[in-house]
């Protein structure tokens, strides 16, 4: 079965599914989603590309097993990062027990799995309903699983019982995962000739104030409880810019800061936190107009340790409950009533030039659910 994954995955790597919204090389999923569309119909097993927009797809198919009333979903994303300084990014190379190539951590290989698993399930009884979902656009705004949730979910027989997002976990079961929301505030001054200062109105002056309230900010974030699997939330500029000249008094800056949010922190924190900053800009001497929001949030992810999951722990040889500091779209699952966990295999290298999957950690991943998958008969 392992030379069946890397095959898997070589296909997958080949295609440019770079996304178009953060590379130029970007040309969208619907190459990729079309290629694993064919892979389950030649199963035999119903699939169907949607079409989200333009070329940005998902594919989706459904295995109907013995109980067609349990319902296991799995999913991955397939579209990847630029490659930007990576030589042959679409071609896979092997050294040893290391893959290399663009999206194979993230995640293709957890595509190749979804795979080997649909492969397998095709020969051999199924005792549960098992709906793969690859998804678009995981990368930027999750748009793919939006659609998924909103068009594709509803149509499932039932609710399903547990959702597995194969994002790379080094094959520990991830439980939890950090959210985020991305902040901007924005001041106008008045412009001036740099020789008349007393003429204008510096927009970029308040922007010193606002970098020392998001450090101490920063700071009471370290000094709270820290999540017994995600540690402390944080926060971060990010984007600065204004003015227009060296010697022309800026009529307009702006700063963007990200910040990352732990299970269980309100948004009336996060509010109160903007309001803070709004504030402290807001009473720089000066009549400047000060303008403060919240543009993206995306929520964070937390799953009791139920008997499903207490199982796959099982199976996997006790492998270690974690939280991932990144977001993936599981969130966006447990949020529409799913509970969903990360679970995927070990390598390195997520949106770097020098990315690769583990072989070996593909097939332990692989052997891991399918006998979860078979296990489940016992439910």
């Amino acid at each position: 079965m392992q030379d069946q994954l890397i095959q898997n995955l070589k296909r997958l790597v080949q295609i440019n599914s770079v996304n178009p919204d953060l590379s130029s090389a970007g040309q969208g999923e619907q190459e990729i989603a079309e290629f694993v569309c064919h892979h389950f119909q030649n199963l035999g097993i119903p699939s169907a590309v949607h079409t989200i927009k333009n070329d940005r797809c998902n594919t989706t198919a459904v295995l109907t097993g013995e109980n067609p009333d349990n319902v296991l979903l799995m999913n991955g994303h397939l579209d990847t990062v630029g490659t930007e300084g990576m030589d042959n990014p679409f071609t896979l190379r092997r050294d040893g027990d290391k893959l290399f190539g663009r999206g194979t951590y993230d995640m293709l290989g957890g595509c190749a799995v979804q795979m080997g698993i649909a492969t397998y399930f095709s020969r051999h009884p199924c005792p549960v309903t098992l709906a793969f979902t690859f998804v678009a656009d995981e990368e930027n705004l999750s748009m793919g699983m939006e659609h998924l949730v909103e068009h594709f979910i509803p149509t499932l027989p039932v609710k399903p019982m547990l959702g597995i997002f194969m994002e790379p976990t080094e094959e520990q079961i991830g439980i939890s995962h950090k959210g985020f929301a991305w902040f901007e505030i924005e001041i106008e001054g008045v412009a001036a000739h740099g020789s008349r200062p007393e003429e204008g109105v510096n927009a970029i002056f308040p922007l010193g104030y606002v970098l020392k309230e998001l450090e101490i900010i920063n700071q009471e974030l370290s000094e709270e409880k820290p999540d017994p699997y995600l540690g402390h939330s944080s926060l971060h500029p990010g984007l600065i810019s204004g003015g227009t000249s060296q010697s022309v008094i800026a009529s307009r800056a702006k700063l963007n800061w990200e910040r990352r949010i732990l299970p269980g922190e309100s948004q009336g924190k996060l509010d109160a936190e903007l309001q803070r900053v709004i504030s402290v800009a807001t009473n720089v001497p000066g009549n400047h107009q000060i303008t403060g929001r919240k543009i993206f949030s995306r929520p964070s992810n937390e799953v009791e340790k139920n008997e499903i999951i207490s199982k796959l722990k099982k199976i996997s040889g006790d492998k270690e409950y974690s939280g991932m500091s990144y977001w993936a779209d599981s969130a966006l699952s447990t949020q529409s009533g799913i509970p969903s966990i990360l679970f995927g295999p070990a390598g390195h290298g997520a949106h770097a030039i020098d990315e690769w999957v583990s072989a070996d950690s593909l097939i332990n991943t692989y052997e891991i659910i399918k006998n979860f998958i078979l296990a489940l008969n016992n439910k």
